[in-house]
């Protein structure tokens, strides 16, 4: 751990704490701190970025304002909102979470850290997020944005993806917490790694903590072993009758598994007719590029799933990626027409 003497703590509290006053986005999560807000807001950001979140959260909010209203909603109306934000086990388990709010607490979220960190997808990070911004207790949070800020501003040479250097990690924070305002410390924190101590040309210049900054090269820190990325190729079969297209069902084993989407094409049941185009997209640690095709079936099908017209399909929850590529069927199905 670094030794932090109390001048340096208290101008890393000064001045952190000045410039989130003066720079903080007007969120509307932090116009509506409740926990319920808060919770939802942190779900949609982990590892998405913000301007990306908004509209997804005015959308959320409007349709389920409260945890009774997301846990009386079907996973499909749940899913369609969450369509083309990703990592989908996070809405899953935001939608166990409301289940588990309504039936065990009456609709409201506890305020105990340790509650918080029970209960369906809430870990460490979001559990002290929650806690500190919406009810004010002492509770750290480390995030992607966090561990960046800390690994600078004290030159940490620690490799931040080993486990016993989170450990360490968690341990700083908690030790930097002020005596007061936690919620805004936390806020401001994550808010400096977003807008200012950025991944690649951080704006040092701007920096409120650049007078005890220690680091000289911020690109060189945090420190991490690079994950390795696994290219992958598919090849995507759009089966059209008339004005319907044909999907797996949401409860077929695979990737989108709860999702309708595109099967991949099989030879051995498809034949190949016309290259749509090709959708690049990633997911986790792969990088996928579909080349799209359309096709017909052999033989009779034996996988589970259904035709769907046109209209219906507005309507159901679709991998991002593959509704581009229905997109891309619908362009050249215009452009022939013309």
């Amino acid at each position: 751990m670094p030794k932090i003497d109390a001048k340096i703590r208290r101008a890393f509290h000064e001045r952190l704490a000045a410039w989130y006053r003066n720079n903080q986005r007007p969120l509307p999560w932090r116009e509506n701190s409740g926990a319920y807000a808060v919770a939802i807001s942190e779900f949609m950001c982990q590892q998405t970025q913000i301007a990306t979140v908004l509209p997804y959260y005015a959308r959320w909010m409007k349709s389920f304002p409260d945890w009774r209203e997301l846990a009386a909603a079907s996973e499909d109306k749940v899913l369609k909102h969450w369509e083309g934000l990703g990592y989908y086990n996070r809405v899953r388990n935001l939608h166990k979470l409301a289940k588990t709010v309504v039936r065990d607490f009456n609709g409201v979220l506890p305020s105990e850290l340790e509650t918080l960190r029970s209960l369906p997808g809430i870990g460490p990070y979001t559990a002290g997020a929650i806690a500190s911004i919406s009810f004010n207790q002492r509770a750290a949070v480390l995030d992607g944005n966090v561990e960046r800020v800390l690994s600078r501003v004290f030159n940490l040479p620690w490799n931040v993806t080993r486990p016993a250097v989170k450990k360490l990690l968690w341990q700083l924070c908690e030790s930097l917490m002020p005596d007061n305002h936690y919620g805004a410390h936390n806020q401001a924190l994550m808010e400096l790694g977003a807008l200012v101590c950025s991944p690649h040309s951080p704006q040092c210049l701007l920096c409120p903590l650049n007078a005890v900054c220690r680091v000289s090269d911020p690109e060189s820190r945090p420190v991490k072993t690079r994950t390795s990325i696994t290219r992958e190729k598919q090849e995507v079969a759009v089966l059209v009758t008339g004005k319907k297209i044909w999907l797996l069902d949401p409860s077929m084993p695979g990737r989108w598994k709860g999702f309708y989407r595109l099967p991949l094409f099989d030879e051995s049941i498809m034949e190949k007719k016309v290259h749509i185009g090709r959708v690049a997209y990633s997911i986790t640690r792969f990088r996928v590029e579909a080349d799209a095709w359309t096709a017909k079936w052999k033989k009779r099908v034996s996988l589970k799933g259904r035709w769907v017209s046109g209209k219906a399909l507005d309507q159901i929850s679709l991998p991002a990626p593959h509704r581009k590529i229905i997109g891309l069927w619908l362009k050249s199905v215009t452009g022939a027409r013309k």
